[in-house]
């Protein structure tokens, strides 16, 4: 391993461990403070900072780094490759989502009228700033020095990890013994490999973003 590749590993290492560190802070002290303040401040500001924390730090890095930012997050790639993909992807966890509602709920209720924020920070935000960072940054710079399925592991504990502080804020409401946990976090890692997979084959992040939406939106319009 030359110097160049330490020093890449050690500055992606580095990225990763401050984000995590932000992120955490930011769901369980920061957030809950805002809350306290008002709902609308918080709805207002939540994004906002999502936004910053999540994406600037990748621009930066792209832009020092003299990377086409678009091209290399895989934003403007293959339009018709991306549409088929996103189409199959959607069409999969659409319907994963409403099999696995009536089999372990046995309630086919569904209700789409989400709110405004539901939509902007649930789906529209979460979709798009998650994937970017995960599968179009994260995946293809720790592939740079693993083997893609093994960067696509990787990605997939950080993907569960990075779900961890909201869990800790809201245990309560998420699940109630340890086989719903175990159900819950066995799907984010499967859902994370798949996107990984996805954003293979398809060579684009565009189905990736597209299924993360559609998971999220049937996650809140399924009622059981």
């Amino acid at each position: 391993m030359n110097f160049v590749e330490t020093s890449n590993r050690y500055s992606l290492l580095k990225h990763i461990v401050f984000f995590y560190m932000i992120w955490a802070l930011s769901e369980v002290v920061l957030f809950p403070i805002l809350r306290m303040k008002g709902v609308i401040f918080s709805d207002t500001f939540g994004p906002i900072w999502k936004i910053t924390v999540w994406l600037f730090p990748v621009v930066a890095i792209l832009k020092a780094g003299r990377y086409p930012v678009l091209t290399y997050l895989k934003l403007n790639s293959g339009k018709w490759p991306a549409m088929l993909w996103s189409i199959l992807g959607v069409s999969f966890i659409a319907g994963y989502n409403i099999f696995m509602h009536v089999l372990f709920y046995g309630n086919r209720m569904f209700l789409p009228w989400l709110t405004f924020t539901q939509w902007l920070n649930a789906v529209f935000i979460a979709g798009v700033v998650e994937e970017i960072l995960f599968r179009g940054y994260f995946l293809q710079k720790i592939a740079e020095h693993f083997s893609f399925w093994q960067a696509n592991l990787l990605v997939g504990v950080l993907f569960v990890g990075i779900h961890f502080p909201i869990w800790y804020v809201n245990a309560d409401k998420i699940a109630n013994n340890a086989a719903a946990w175990s159900q819950l976090i066995a799907f984010i890692f499967g859902f994370s490999l798949l996107q990984g997979w996805l954003f293979r084959k398809s060579g684009s992040i565009w189905p990736c973003i597209m299924m993360h939406m559609t998971n999220n939106f049937m996650a809140l319009a399924l009622v059981g």
